[in-house]
């Protein structure tokens, strides 16, 4: 997330295409605590952005309508906004240097307020530059020389020494399971050592990772986006693809059914005319008298009733069946045209407008939600670029 994060900032500041205006950093104000990989992704964020930028910071808390029950009420969202505010390790030094605290109510109104504050902010005192940008842009420092990249690379040094502890500890646990002949308890402390030398594995390749320059970083960054938004235009042309082949079966249905309503037509009008031909039989066969002629064009007549019946019961049931077929393939393709953009469309497409050259020097926003960047799904990165500040 730091390599994406020090790409984006990076290359737009380098190229002039996104300056930033300020950045809403969005904490759950219902977290009953810090928890550590909060407090980790707080202190790096801090050091991403450096002192200087903290005034264009605003530390918004969220989530307060939740705040309604006996063990969680406004008294104690209230009570831990003055921990937040007053602990210095948290946002007590940011405060003091100029960061704002604001609650956001989930509305629009609420969040434009931010946004105008902070674009108010930038046509004072210009637009802001973080520490990240200076740091890999203008003194051409690696990401792991980085204030940013170094509380990073702190934090895997001491993951890795904590998963050698565990894994000494595990190794002999396992050594004595197999001396005492304890198959079951050594096969589950296996799968517990597999798994921890692949987390030292992954902390030492993070490691690795962070020894990059800006220049490789935009390499390889783009290179990788590429492929990326070449996966995400095959995507779309697929859906594009598949809701022409839906448009094309629907059309096939449209024209079926017109063929069944002319050859439905057609034949009711021969069994009319049959019929009405085998009723004018029977009554000429009654007034000659020929009753036995008469009897057979009556049943004629009913014959060709029950037919008649039938043949509607049919069309109806096959008419259904068709418009419940069309009502079907209808609803694909409105699925199809109205399908909701994946998680990695929707985190990757600020990189990708970049990329593709759409953004335009104007005002920016940079929007951090830690709890994204803890679960790993991705950062919101909202540029609004324009001359008006269109978002995107």
């Amino acid at each position: 997330m730091l390599k994406q994060l020090a790409f984006w900032l990076g290359e737009t500041y380098k190229n002039n295409t996104v300056q930033l205006s300020g950045i809403i950093y969005l904490h759950r104000i219902t977290d009953d605590r810090m928890s550590g990989s909060s407090l980790r992704n707080l202190t790096t964020f801090k050091k991403l952005c450096g002192e200087n930028a903290f005034q264009y910071i605003k530390l918004a808390t969220t989530m307060w309508k939740n705040l309604n029950g006996p063990n969680l009420s406004y008294d104690t969202g209230v009570a831990r906004e003055k921990e937040l505010t007053s602990r210095k390790d948290w946002w007590g030094l940011m405060c003091e240097r100029g960061s704002s605290v604001v609650r956001h109510d989930g509305t629009k109104e609420c969040a434009l307020e931010m946004i105008e504050d902070l674009i108010q902010r930038r046509a004072q005192g210009g637009p802001v530059l973080l520490e990240i940008q200076k740091e890999m842009v203008d003194d051409k420092k690696s990401l792991e020389d980085t204030a940013a990249g170094q509380e990073v690379e702190k934090e895997l040094t001491l993951a890795k020494k904590k998963f050698e502890e565990q894994l000494t500890d595990i190794q002999e646990s396992y050594d004595e399971a197999l001396k005492e002949r304890d198959t079951q308890l050594a096969e589950v402390l296996k799968e517990q050592r597999d798994d921890l030398e692949k987390k030292l594995q992954k902390a030492g390749e993070a490691q690795e990772n962070l020894k990059i320059t800006f220049e490789k970083l935009c390499e390889e960054k783009t290179a990788e986006y590429a492929v990326m938004v070449h996966e995400l235009q095959e995507e779309k042309r697929q859906r594009q693809a598949e809701y022409a082949a839906r448009q094309c079966e629907l059309d096939r249905l449209q024209e079926e059914q017109e063929k069944d309503v002319e050859s439905h037509r057609k034949e009711r009008e021969m069994y009319e005319r049959q019929r009405e031909e085998a009723e004018q039989r029977m009554h000429d066969m009654l007034k000659a008298q020929k009753t036995t002629e008469a009897e057979r064009a009556k049943e004629d007549t009913e014959k060709l009733d029950k037919k008649l019946q039938q043949m509607e019961e049919m069309f109806a049931f096959e008419r259904k069946q068709q418009q419940q077929h069309a009502e079907a393939i209808q609803a694909q393709m409105q699925q199809l045209q109205h399908a909701k953009p994946s998680k990695k469309e929707t985190s990757l497409m600020p990189i990708i407008t970049l990329l593709a050259g759409l953004t335009t020097s104007g005002i920016g926003l940079l929007t951090l939600n830690p709890a994204a960047v803890v679960s790993g799904i991705g950062t919101a990165l909202d540029g609004l670029s324009g001359g008006g500040g269109g978002a995107e």
